[in-house]
């Protein structure tokens, strides 16, 4: 859905400069103003304002964004509309209307680029099979973490989270069980995390998470409700057999004075520590508490 709207984002803010080059040849060239600048409702009549109207609501962009494009937007074509009525009437544009119009029309360009440029860059973020997060903003994502600890005094947590035998299921059953596996893993994890916990692909198999402001209590309830969450989750395999996977957790304090690699170290470490134990177990690092 995100890439569909940066698609028609983009689509937009082309549609909307041919509207601006054919007001402007109009204006210049005495041409008869079209329908979509004159009319009262000429807002509605582009191509751009008929994408607001009816379609752009459906798309992945902030209400708040969409409310400040209409708004403009409508501005641009009344604007528009009075400097097309005066060339109509032989009368001189007024200055202060053009100079209106022009800073309208760059207002609503900044806006649906900064919107497009918003939702390409969240697509870069994040891993296109399971809606993880990329690595690539993760330190600094943490780090943020970090410091808003720093000011509260909560407690944040990182959960290292690894497939057990995930690579048997790849060779057993092929890549594209293995990504349905992955899928209906991450799928888990979003069910059972706030909008404010993180949630990234480390790699392969392998994710982290950031649990913030809770207790060592809460933490350990959290990350053992996952794990028997996805150990009893079934998956079909093309052959009609029913197969489950576990996972292996390790768990350790994002706490204010450590760096972020020597928390993922610690959480690793506790992983492994969970692999040991047998998997599908939950293990604190020894710095957690």
């Amino acid at each position: 859905m995100r890439a569909e709207t940066a698609n028609e984002l983009d689509a937009m803010l082309s549609s909307h400069r041919i509207w601006v080059y054919r007001l402007n040849r109009t204006l210049i060239c005495g041409s008869e103003p079209t329908k979509d600048m004159v009319a009262d409702d000429a807002h509605l009549r582009c191509t751009l304002g008929n994408w607001l109207a009816t379609r752009a609501q459906e798309l992945d962009l902030e209400e708040a964004t969409y409310a400040e494009i209409v708004s403009i937007h409508k501005t641009v074509h009344d604007l528009g509309r009075e400097m097309a009525a005066s060339a109509l009437n032989g009368e001189r544009i007024a200055e202060d209307v053009y100079d209106g119009f022009l800073a309208s029309s760059e207002s609503l360009v900044g806006l649906i680029e900064a919107a497009h440029d918003k939702i390409v860059a969240s697509i870069n973020a994040t891993d296109p099979l399971t809606g993880a997060e990329n690595r690539s903003l993760m330190d600094k994502r943490l780090q943020e973490k970090i410091a808003s600890s720093r000011l509260t005094g909560d407690r944040n947590w990182i959960l290292m989270v690894d497939l057990d035998h995930f690579k048997s299921i790849n060779d057993r059953y092929g890549h594209k069980l293995g990504d349905t596996v992955l899928k209906g893993f991450a799928a888990v994890v979003r069910e059972h995390i706030r909008s404010n916990d993180l949630f990234f692909r480390y790699g392969g198999e392998e994710f982290l998470l950031c649990i913030e402001h809770v207790s060592e209590e809460t933490v350990a309830r959290v990350a053992e409700r996952l794990r028997t969450t996805i150990a009893q989750k079934i998956f079909h395999t093309p052959a009609g057999e029913h197969i489950s996977v576990t996972a292996s957790f390790g768990v350790t304090a994002l706490a204010p004075n450590q760096t972020v690699t020597e928390a993922i170290n610690a959480a690793d470490k506790a992983m492994h520590s969970a692999k040991h134990a047998g998997r599908n177990n939950v293990a604190f690092s020894p710095e957690a508490s």
